[in-house]
């Protein structure tokens, strides 16, 4: 799914609650007008005088008017119904569940936008950490993270203006990478970009599934890998390897949206030369392209003790 889609998926949602809101408020009066002769006679009587009032107002139709509306509500609560039970009870009173206000995206569509690039990103919205979450005690007493965690933040902030698109985060296990990867992620999504997190052993699975289908199957798999804002992939090297086929389709992504300007960040437990060694010269130089990537170590020890995450 692109992020056109996913956009049209948040606002499919917000105008059925206007259909519904709609329909509710349309049955209630067919209800009205088919179960009590009196409602409708009133009603067409109340009809005619609002237009009549508004062509031509004056203090006396104004009184007409009122009177007949009282003898309307009246006839309503007969049958358990009130003025409001007739109107659309919109869920945003701001946009009327059209989803845009003054011409901008009404603050109903970016939460529902908001759940669906979640949805879409392969983040667990439950557990997805956010900057607010970084222990001040630890950034002291690690100033390799320190740098990482400034750094981090200030890609989030600038994206996608950003002098240098790729991060490629290592270091040992535990020492804060997936964390800060899923701080930006966070950070993005509430701005509303289209971010797509997967770790290495579900982008090699995805990448198998994408073999095995049709090529049209084959490019809605992989559209969002190669069209999303920022691709994140988590734990590269612990993906199962299949040297022609992982390397190939690994290079393929990567490469494509260089092509396309498109940013990825990258974590992995590996060294530069086990990176070589796995994945050979080729995919090497396209991860480490000096050019467009900034490599970040991360130092010091399982932070997952210190935290409990």
């Amino acid at each position: 799914m692109n992020k056109k889609q996913i956009v049209e998926e948040a606002l499919n949602e917000i105008l059925k609650q206007k259909y519904d809101a709609e329909l509710k408020a349309t049955q209630n009066y067919n209800f009205a007008r088919e179960k009590s002769k009196e409602f409708r006679k009133i009603d067409l009587l109340f009809r005619q005088k609002t237009f009549e009032t508004g062509k031509n107002f004056s203090k006396e139709n104004q009184k007409e008017l009122n009177e007949i509306k009282q003898k309307w509500l009246l006839e309503l609560k007969k049958l358990n119904l009130t003025e409001s039970s007739l109107k659309p009870n919109y869920a945003c009173k701001i946009c009327n569940d059209t989803g845009y206000a003054n011409g901008f995206k009404c603050v109903c569509l970016k939460k529902k936008l908001q759940k669906y690039l979640i949805k879409n990103s392969g983040l667990n919205s439950a557990i997805v950490h956010n900057f607010s979450q970084s222990s001040e005690e630890i950034l002291k007493e690690n100033l390799t993270l320190q740098k990482a965690h400034t750094l981090g933040k200030a890609y989030a902030e600038k994206f996608p203006n950003i002098k240098t698109k790729n991060l490629v985060f290592m270091g040992e296990v535990g020492t804060g990478k997936t964390f800060l990867l899923e701080c930006i992620a966070n950070e993005l999504l509430k701005k509303e970009f289209y971010v797509v997190y997967v770790t290495a052993f579900n982008l090699s699975n995805t990448m198998l599934k994408a073999l095995t289908v049709s090529p049209f199957e084959s490019e809605t798999i992989l559209s969002p890998l190669l069209e999303c804002d920022l691709l994140i992939v988590d734990d590269l090297g612990t993906e199962p390897m299949m040297r022609n086929v992982s390397v190939s389709n690994l290079f393929t992504i990567l490469n494509e949206r260089e092509i396309n300007n498109k940013p990825t960040l990258i974590s992995t437990n590996l060294s530069f030369d086990a990176i070589e060694d796995r994945y050979g010269n080729r995919l090497f130089s396209r991860i480490f392209n000096k050019r467009t990537t900034k490599v970040i170590k991360f130092v010091g020890s399982d932070l997952r003790i210190k935290t409990g995450r």
